[in-house]
């Protein structure tokens, strides 16, 4: 009897002990070690403490209605990925203060696959993200929130009361989102954003923290298809002022940013296509709404920072549902109303933004109702748009972008009128914005735009081959890169050859550089240009370049500044640099590019691995499985002990790298290593077991001739 009582209590104690316990009773599961999980149907609650874990997540069905919790638990400094298969349905208690997925302080949640989720926060709290309280309290007693990163799947995230679908609770701070891949649907709820941070506080609340002092936190933004609302009716294809207004919910905050009463101090959009919608004063991406008491808001505090550049396809969007904000609602990118400031707003690269506003603030920058501090109008502090940006703005202000802006850097070549920030006075009388020719300083100018437009200011849209008008001059061509004076004349004819030139008398041009994540161009002369970069190039002249991959030691997403040679100071590239001095590894194809001279000539010569791009799309677009390959090391065994390295990209923190010196990121061998890298390369790959190295293999880069369009390889390691 003894004995058989001691084999009990000795199976009691392994069970007790293991790293996950799940409890008939209620089915939680419970993660408290290492390693990976698959979690299913069968779980009721997941609760993941102090581990780093991947969690394979399979058409999973969570609800904790009634039971004041959150259904799933990321605590005590986890670092933890969800693996969607499938579709999970995840849903917090609308009763009381939870979240679907909450993530607290310290914890790092990433989410991949290619699977569904289907998430809805808790009473004051966000769908993915932190909970939140009622009570407006000191920064220092506040609930916090981790860290999110999604690299793909399909995530629709739907905040509880008063909270962002992805970030922050009701009186939270955001911390940092970033956004890599995937299709995202986020929607805010009763004055929280769709991304960014719920309801901060309001003109009238009394409490601690003061309108303004609440702040989406960093929201990084570098691919997939992102839609945010400030409310889970937005409409995210219409363009209709009447429709956008008719769907607002006045809930005063950002599509993206912040929540009623929010700053949005940090955002970064680099690529992707995203569309954002705000609402009642909120802006479309930026802040949210401030306050019209003075006493309740606090101007230090309201921060405004906006960037927008790479590739990025951007949609965003200021409604309003109330008739007192018609002529003082947020700006469509830029601040809330009730504010003092249209904060910084920066659209380079290659971006192609869209910017709507359905009230009278203008499309980009300050919202002009009367600052609660001093009954000044608000005005931006910056707003710098590059020379190669395709902008569309739309708003029923006086202007469509923020003309009163403290610093603004734009080119005048894009400005329907060489004293006016849209088409003129004259534009009131316009009626159907299409095919509408203003005079610009850079002489006649063809531009399009929505039927309902009032007023616009706008980029160029789409090239067309020049036409003779009635005056007999010639109409440079909508659209794309600088076409010139507007007085050239064109060949008329469309062969393609170098010796029809559209423009005789444009001879350079700005080509724009697109790569996939963490790799570099490298042009014959050394020069190296990394994703969103643009170089100054001739027209008809060949370019040879490389396609290069970073040393990952050398990313940095807080572009701090970092020390590569002595007395050489530099600010790294978000993905990591490149250097021929051994960061990163060079490929052994090379290409060439020209831009040609005609605006509709596009090729590319596999055998002479030779890019033409028409002038009227000067985009070198590397992004593309003629130039690279995503490599993906798994080992058979499926051990998550061991680890893959690539020599001078991910390497052993073990071992000496000479060319990176003390300052730079070491980074250590991974589990699940997926890393492009160029075509005809032959790699160093290494395998380790707890970071012990275990074998070594030359792998050689190229297309998977049995499935040329599938765009990534499997490396299976036999370990």
């Amino acid at each position: 009897m003894k004995k058989v009582l001691s084999i009990v209590l000795a199976l009691l104690i392994i069970l007790s002990a293991s790293a996950v316990s799940a409890f008939a009773e209620d089915n939680t599961v419970e993660i408290t070690e290492d390693g990976t999980y698959n979690v299913g149907a069968d779980c009721s609650r997941l609760v993941i403490k102090g581990a780093k874990a991947t969690v394979n997540l399979t058409d999973a069905s969570m609800s904790s209605e009634g039971l004041g919790y959150s259904p799933v638990l990321v605590t005590d400094k986890s670092d933890v990925t969800f693996v969607l298969n499938g579709t999970s349905e995840i849903v917090g208690d609308a009763q009381k203060e939870s979240c679907g997925i909450q993530v607290d302080f310290g914890c790092d949640v990433t989410f991949e696959g290619k699977g569904t989720l289907n998430v809805t926060g808790g009473k004051f709290g966000a769908a993915i993200g932190s909970f939140g309280t009622g009570t407006n309290i000191s920064e220092d007693q506040r609930v916090k929130v981790g860290t999110i990163t999604i690299n793909s799947g399909t995530i629709n995230a739907y905040a509880g009361a008063r909270g962002s679908g992805i970030g922050s609770g009701y009186h939270v701070n955001g911390n940092k989102i970033t956004i890599n891949g995937g299709l995202i649907h986020a929607y805010g709820k009763e004055c929280g954003a769709g991304i960014g941070s719920g309801y901060g506080t309001s003109g009238g609340a009394v409490g601690v923290a003061a309108v303004g002092e609440y702040d989406s936190g960093k929201i990084v933004i570098n691919g997939g298809e992102v839609y945010a609302a400030a409310a889970s009716n937005a409409d995210f294809n219409t363009r209709n002022y009447a429709d956008i207004n008719a769907n607002d919910p006045c809930s005063f905050a950002a599509g993206i940013g912040g929540g009623y009463g929010s700053s949005a101090s940090d955002i970064q959009i680099n690529g992707g296509k995203v569309v954002a919608i705000g609402s009642t004063g909120g802006a479309g991406i930026g802040g949210g709404r401030g306050t019209s008491k003075a006493a309740n808001y606090n101007k230090d505090a309201y921060k405004v920072n906006v960037k927008i550049g790479g590739n990025a396809d951007v949609t965003a969007i200021a409604g309003t549902a109330r008739s007192n904000e018609a002529n003082s609602g947020g700006a469509a990118i830029g601040s809330g109303r009730g504010t003092h400031t249209g904060g910084s707003i920066e659209i380079k690269g290659n971006a192609k933004v869209y910017a709507l506003s359905a009230t009278g603030a203008p499309a980009i920058g300050a919202s002009k109702q009367k600052s609660p501090v001093d009954g000044a109008i608000p005005k931006a502090e910056s707003i710098v748009v590059g020379d190669n940006v395709n902008l569309y703005a739309v708003s029923k202000a006086e202007y469509a972008v923020d003309k009163d802006a403290e610093t603004l850097s734009i080119n005048p070549k894009y400005f329907g009128s060489s004293d006016k920030y849209f088409f003129g006075e004259s534009s009131v009388a316009i009626a159907d914005c299409n095919d509408v020719t203003v005079e610009s300083p850079e002489g006649r100018m063809t531009y399009v735009a929505p039927a309902d437009s009032v007023s616009l200011w706008s980029r160029i849209e789409e090239f067309k081959e020049p036409a003779n008008d009635d005056s007999g001059e010639v109409q440079p061509a909508a659209g794309g890169n600088d076409n010139g004076s507007g007085n050239e004349q064109g060949s008329g004819d469309n062969t393609g050859s170098d010796n029809d030139d559209d423009d005789a008398t444009v001879t350079k041009t700005s080509l724009g550089i697109v790569t996939p994540l963490a790799m570099a161009v490298r042009f014959e002369d050394g020069s190296v240009y990394y994703s969103g970069d643009t170089l100054e190039i001739e027209l008809g002249k060949e370019y040879k370049f490389q396609m290069c991959c970073v040393d990952w030691s050398t990313r940095d997403d807080n572009n701090e500044k970092k020390i590569h040679k002595e007395g050489e100071v530099f600010t790294s590239p978000q993905h990591g640099i490149y250097s021929d001095d051994g960061l990163g590894l060079r490929g052994t194809v090379v290409y060439t590019v020209k831009v040609s001279k005609k605006y509709d000539e596009r090729s590319y010569d596999e055998a002479a691995k030779s890019f033409v791009l028409p002038k009227g799309d000067a985009v070198l677009r590397t992004d593309v499985n003629k130039c690279f390959m995503a490599y993906r090391f798994t080992f058979r065994s499926g051990d998550y002990n061991k680890q893959t390295g690539i020599d001078k990209v991910v390497y052993d923190t073990g071992r000496e790298h000479v060319n990176t010196l003390e300052d730079f990121r070491y980074n250590k061998p991974l589990e699940f290593l997926s890393v492009n890298l160029p075509l005809g390369s032959t790699i160093k790959a290494i395998a380790y077991d707890n970071y012990e190295k275990i074998g070594d293999a030359d792998v050689f880069v190229r297309i998977d001739e049995e499935n040329p369009d599938r765009s990534y390889t499997t490396y299976v390691w036999d370990y």
